[in-house]
């Protein structure tokens, strides 16, 4: 192979890496700027909330991928009725969005945190009774939930996949019931499922009615 050729090819090879380098480049900073954007989150946050509606939930399904990346939950939630006043959160969540059929799902993270939910705890307990005869003779018995959980304890934050936190403006300018519809979306069922249940869902399909926001 002449050299003019050798050279020609190595060329070719090099332009083609800084092409594809910066193909990357741009699609991250193209990414960057639709997590950023105010319209976009809404518009996220929107299309979450549709699975309230249990005729749309396959819309939300088929836009939204959820997959849990760490989930930790603690607290004195175990404690008596009287005793139990707190839970701690963390729920870290890659979500892939199809905001637009025409385009790939954009990628990032959520994640869920608090140091302090106040909670509350009721239900009832009713001691065994045994040694004595079968009509008068019972097992232990009991039923215990939350009768409270303050969802406004809960941090949310938005992270590019890169690690770099996004300002989520549309959850801080949405109103506090659509904050707290969001927050329940995504975290009620993992928290049910380590703990208790909850016992308080009187605004859960009633709030988005009261807001023009979606």
């Amino acid at each position: 192979m002449k050299k003019k050729e050798f050279i020609k090819i190595i060329n070719e090879e090099i332009s083609n890496f800084d092409f594809l380098g910066s193909e990357k480049r741009l699609q991250e900073e193209n990414d960057l700027r639709l997590l950023s954007s105010e319209d976009f989150q809404k518009q996220f946050i929107c299309d979450s909330l549709l699975s309230i509606n249990d005729y749309r939930k396959t819309e939300r399904n088929r836009k939204i991928k959820i997959n849990v990346t760490d989930a930790t939950i603690d607290g004195d939630w175990e404690n008596d009725f009287g005793d139990a006043s707190y839970l701690t959160l963390f729920y870290g969540l890659e979500i892939e969005y199809k905001h637009d059929e025409t385009q790939a799902p954009v990628k990032f993270t959520l994640i869920f945190d608090s140091d302090k939910i106040s909670i509350g705890k009721g239900g009832y307990y009713t001691p065994a009774r045994l040694g004595g005869t079968p009509d008068t003779d019972r097992e232990a018995e009991g039923e215990a939930y939350f009768t409270h959980l303050n969802w406004d304890d809960i941090q949310v934050t938005m992270w590019s996949p890169d690690g770099d936190e996004i300002d989520f403006l549309a959850f801080k300018h949405a109103p506090r019931n659509i904050q707290t519809l969001f927050i329940r979306e995504y975290t009620e069922g993992f928290i049910e499922n380590r703990t208790l249940s909850i016992e308080d869902n009187s605004s859960r399909y009633n709030n988005m009615s009261k807001s023009p926001y979606c």
